[in-house]
């Protein structure tokens, strides 16, 4: 499936810019970075209400979001478009914003040129953190469909025989240094691809995977080359700090 687009070939009577440039878990610096300065028509997407929900520890650090009001965000931005987001270099907000869009099966772009290399018009912003917390009352009270196949379930990790990617840096995957989670190590039997490779042209050797990160995001550019490449591949949402918090005596180091 198509999953990048070129700035060159953006059409705004058929496409959607969004911003996901995020500082994580610092809505008001991501906040201001978008006011100070964006691609020009662009709408900032927030971390909090629409790419995570909050903290949840049994969910994992950034547990998926309310799909009801994240429909309803791109339902109203979207206004029938294709929605395009993009990012900084090497960034992984974008394509969570293209993962969520495809749990919604909405058809999703992401730019190929970060955010510095993009040519397009740029301009400033004035949206005030009440302009974010409105967004609720855009939720839509039914929950829509989603594709659970694009999903799996901490359950269906323990028992895979997928290939487990573990996405994040090789320190943390063999447990030698952990400076977010409470406890260092890795899912058993994974094996690491660090999403900055995705970025370099690199794919994990598989056809059929499970990827998985700290908490759910920085696997995203994993997933999204493996769909690109139309690989079967799904997304454990909670994540490495999901599976310590139920199994904190189950990991391996080294």
């Amino acid at each position: 499936m198509q999953v990048w687009i070129d700035e060159e070939e953006l059409d705004y009577s058929k496409h959607q810019l969004f911003d996901c440039r995020n500082v994580m878990d610092d809505l008001e610096k991501s906040l201001a970075a978008y006011n100070e300065q964006h691609i020009e028509h662009a709408i900032f997407v927030p971390s909090y209400p629409v790419l995570y929900d909050k903290n949840k520890p049994e969910e994992g650090r950034h547990p998926l979001p309310d799909m009801a009001l994240v429909k309803s965000f791109i339902d109203q931005y979207s206004a029938g478009r294709i929605p395009v987001a993009y990012d900084v270099a090497k960034g992984f907000m974008a394509t969570r914003f293209f993962f969520l869009c495809d749990l919604l099966d909405i058809n999703c772009l992401v730019l190929k040129q970060s955010y510095d290399e993009s040519t397009i018009a740029k301009t400033s912003g004035d949206l005030r953190m009440e302009d974010i917390r409105q967004l609720e009352a855009l939720r839509n009270s039914e929950q829509p469909r989603i594709n659970q196949d694009l999903i799996a379930s901490r359950d269906e990790v323990r028992h895979t025989t997928a290939t487990l990617l573990d996405a994040r840096a090789n320190k943390r995957f063999l447990g030698e240094e952990e400076p977010i989670d409470v406890q260092p190590g890795r899912i058993p039997g994974a094996v690491n691809f660090p999403y900055e490779k995705v970025f370099d042209d690199q794919l994990p050797a598989t056809d059929n995977a499970i990827v998985y990160c700290g908490s759910g995001l920085s696997a995203t550019p994993v997933y999204a080359a493996l769909r690109a490449a139309d690989q079967k591949v799904k997304l454990y949402p909670g994540s490495y700090s999901e599976w310590i918090f139920h199994h904190p005596e189950d990991i391996e180091r080294g």
